[in-house]
């Protein structure tokens, strides 16, 4: 049923500038905490706050009109200093900002949304009559939530009742907020939501925990289960597409205006030339504007082709900005002090890599608040600073996004994870002492790796830290990881600036050509026949006192090799190097990606066109590395 039938457009507009109004008004909350007596932010919020009230006025929205007006009511009084804020009133006004946004889900789908639950809107007005509104900690309900969790799954384990699990983990039990003398229950749906929580239940941080394997893990996808394959970019089927807009400064668009009309002049000279050729004028002065009007072309051409790319490219830093909250809220149902800090907020990424980012930096900063950094007292007893610093960064470094996740916890101990692997059958003894810290630091990303002994609503079940790494290497991006016992970690995913141009290295195979990604190549060389040797019934070649694993291009695709390989690419896919032998080489190119939508072989990324027009298939080499591997 369509609420606002006639309205669609309007409420599209609506959502748009109140959406980014309410995650504005989120980070501006954040920084109040800090600054508790700051009148600006208190009147930035104010107006926040009375700008969605006013449009959910004129589209009829009266139960948002009604939450909203509630809270700027609050603000008022905040500002002028009838009320003092304190961490427990933030609770009240943090759930407001969350039903508030549950309401823009409802709006979306065209149908008024429900009212606000009794509960918070009691809190609120209590605090509006003055009286001291004191929230009690947002602990885990944990008791509650396992007993929901084992009822939805207890049906069936195939198909676990999703609606009871989400009234589970979005309506735990009641909490206790004492106004004045008396005492009003507010339900713990009111407490302040993370930012992926509001679209859809997300797996809990996943890094180094334990799961049992009787327990299938809640709140989660169907395919977030240990080894298996996350959906591609960790999206799931009903959002593909779902944030099909952007926002483009109008000087770009003016930019790529501008260069059009300059092509278009261009393509006049050169349609001139072209018929004072076909009437036989070929002298030196008509091949010499031949040849100037095609090099502007080109010049104009990779010109225009940057402009376009700009306009998919946006600040990081709005997608940072919801992780403050996220971070704040975890902390304190944890008992934890924690304060996370953005830096690089104006460093550009393509729009697409933005959306597929939001659930692998969910999991880490979890990680982070949950398994990196103790408690208070932890952190004191050791001579720490009692709050907790995770810092989030972004910066561009040549042609790549350069993403960390830090913190100043207590560190991850090589031998540790090694240990735990063996136990948990991960891996065996032998391969185990083969490793070095690096290695044995990234087996926390390997599927079902886990060191935490009891499973929680937040963590436990050894999936997180597995997804996060698959999802980025669907974005061709690679993480690695650091760490100094007692003294922190640090998560560093590096993602190329756009997925949209790729640069390539063309190969040769019976006369057909085919594209490899540039960025996995170490290096071209010759395959000699006499260089070759088999070991183990594999041919390998040895380079630079290293014996490597020869592949050819033929056996990776399921081609009959006719001729024998005379060229070989030294290629590396994470701590793996191989060469790939070919017939030969047809140079290299930046090639823009055709995807295939309704076919795609094996092995396949996507297809391309060569400056002759034929057609070239770009491998996925991690894929057909993984499939030989098997």
């Amino acid at each position: 049923m369509n609420d606002f039938a006639g309205m669609e457009e309007l409420m599209q507009d609506f959502l748009t500038e109140a959406s980014d109004l309410l995650s504005d008004v989120d980070s501006k909350l954040i920084d109040l905490e800090k600054q508790p007596h700051d009148r600006d932010l208190l009147n930035i919020i104010f107006r926040g706050f009375h700008t969605i009230k006013g449009g959910a006025g004129f589209l009829n929205a009266t139960e948002l009109v009604t939450l909203c007006h509630l809270t700027e009511n609050l603000f008022d009084n905040l500002r002028n200093g009838e009320l003092v804020l304190n961490a427990d009133l933030m609770d009240a006004i943090f759930a407001a900002t969350g039903e508030v946004r549950l309401m823009f889900d409802a709006l979306a789908q065209y149908r008024q949304p429900d009212a606000a639950p009794p509960h918070l809107i009691s809190a609120l007005h209590a605090a509006l009559n003055g009286e001291v509104v004191v929230v009690s900690t947002v602990a885990p309900q944990e008791v509650m939530l396992e007993s929901a969790v084992n009822n939805a799954l207890s049906s069936s384990v195939a198909s676990p009742e999703w609606d009871v699990l989400y009234q589970a983990l979005v309506t735990t039990s009641p909490v206790q907020v004492q106004v004045g003398s008396g005492a009003i229950s507010v339900s713990s749906a009111a407490a302040p939501p993370s930012p992926a929580a509001t679209q859809a239940p997300l797996p809990p941080a996943g890094g180094v925990e334990t799961s049992p394997p009787e327990l299938r893990s809640f709140g989660r996808r169907g395919t977030d289960t240990p080894g298996n394959k996350a959906p591609a970019a960790g999206r799931r089927e009903n959002e593909a597409g779902k944030d099909n807009t952007i926002r483009v400064d109008t000087d770009r668009l003016d930019q790529v205006l501008n260069l059009s009309g300059e092509i278009g002049l261009t393509k006049n000279r050169l349609t001139h030339l072209r018929t004072d050729i076909l009437q036989g004028r070929s002298d030196a002065a008509i091949l010499l504007a031949l040849d100037e009007s095609v090099s502007q072309l080109d010049m104009l051409v990779v010109n225009l082709q940057n402009a376009v790319m700009k306009t998919r490219m946006q600040p990081i830093g709005r997608l940072f900005n919801k992780y403050p909250r996220l971070a704040r809220d975890l902390a304190r149902q944890l008992g934890k002090d924690v304060e996370l800090v953005l830096s690089g907020e104006e460093t550009e990424i393509d729009k697409t890599m933005i959306e597929d980012l939001n659930d692998p930096l969910v999991h880490l900063i979890r990680n982070a608040v949950d398994h990196g950094v103790e408690s208070s007292e932890q952190r004191a007893a050791v001579g720490k600073a009692a709050k907790s610093l995770v810092h989030l960064s972004a910066q561009q470094e040549g042609d790549h996004i350069i993403i960390r996740i830090t913190d100043d916890g207590k560190g991850m101990r090589p031998e540790v994870i090694r240990n735990k692997a063996i136990e948990k059958g991960i891996i065996s003894a032998e391969s185990a002492s083969s490793l070095d810290d690096e290695q044995s630091l990234s087996l926390i990303l390997l599927p079902g790796f886990s060191t935490k002994e009891e499973i929680s609503s937040v963590s436990g079940r050894g999936v997180g830290m597995d997804v996060v790494k698959t999802n980025i290497e669907k974005l061709s991006g690679t993480i690695g990881i650091t760490s100094v016992p007692g003294k922190g970690s640090e998560f560093t995913i590096s993602l190329p600036l756009t997925l949209a141009i790729l640069p390539v290295l063309l190969l040769r195979l019976c006369n057909q050509s085919f594209a490899v990604p540039l960025s996995l190549v170490r290096e071209i060389l010759s395959v000699p026949p006499n260089d070759l040797q088999q070991i183990a019934g594999k041919a390998t070649m040895v380079v630079r006192g290293e014996v490597l694993p020869v592949l050819s291009l033929a056996s990776l695709i399921g081609w009959e090799q006719t001729d024998k390989p005379e060229v070989g690419v030294l290629m590396q896919i994470d701590k793996n190097s191989f060469i790939l032998s070919a017939d030969g080489f047809a140079g290299h190119d930046d090639v823009v990606i055709k995807s295939l939508d309704t076919f795609r072989p094996k092995g396949v990324a996507g297809v391309t066109m060569s400056s002759e027009g034929e057609i070239i298939l770009i491998l996925d080499i991690k894929e057909l590395f993984g499939e030989l591997s098997r």
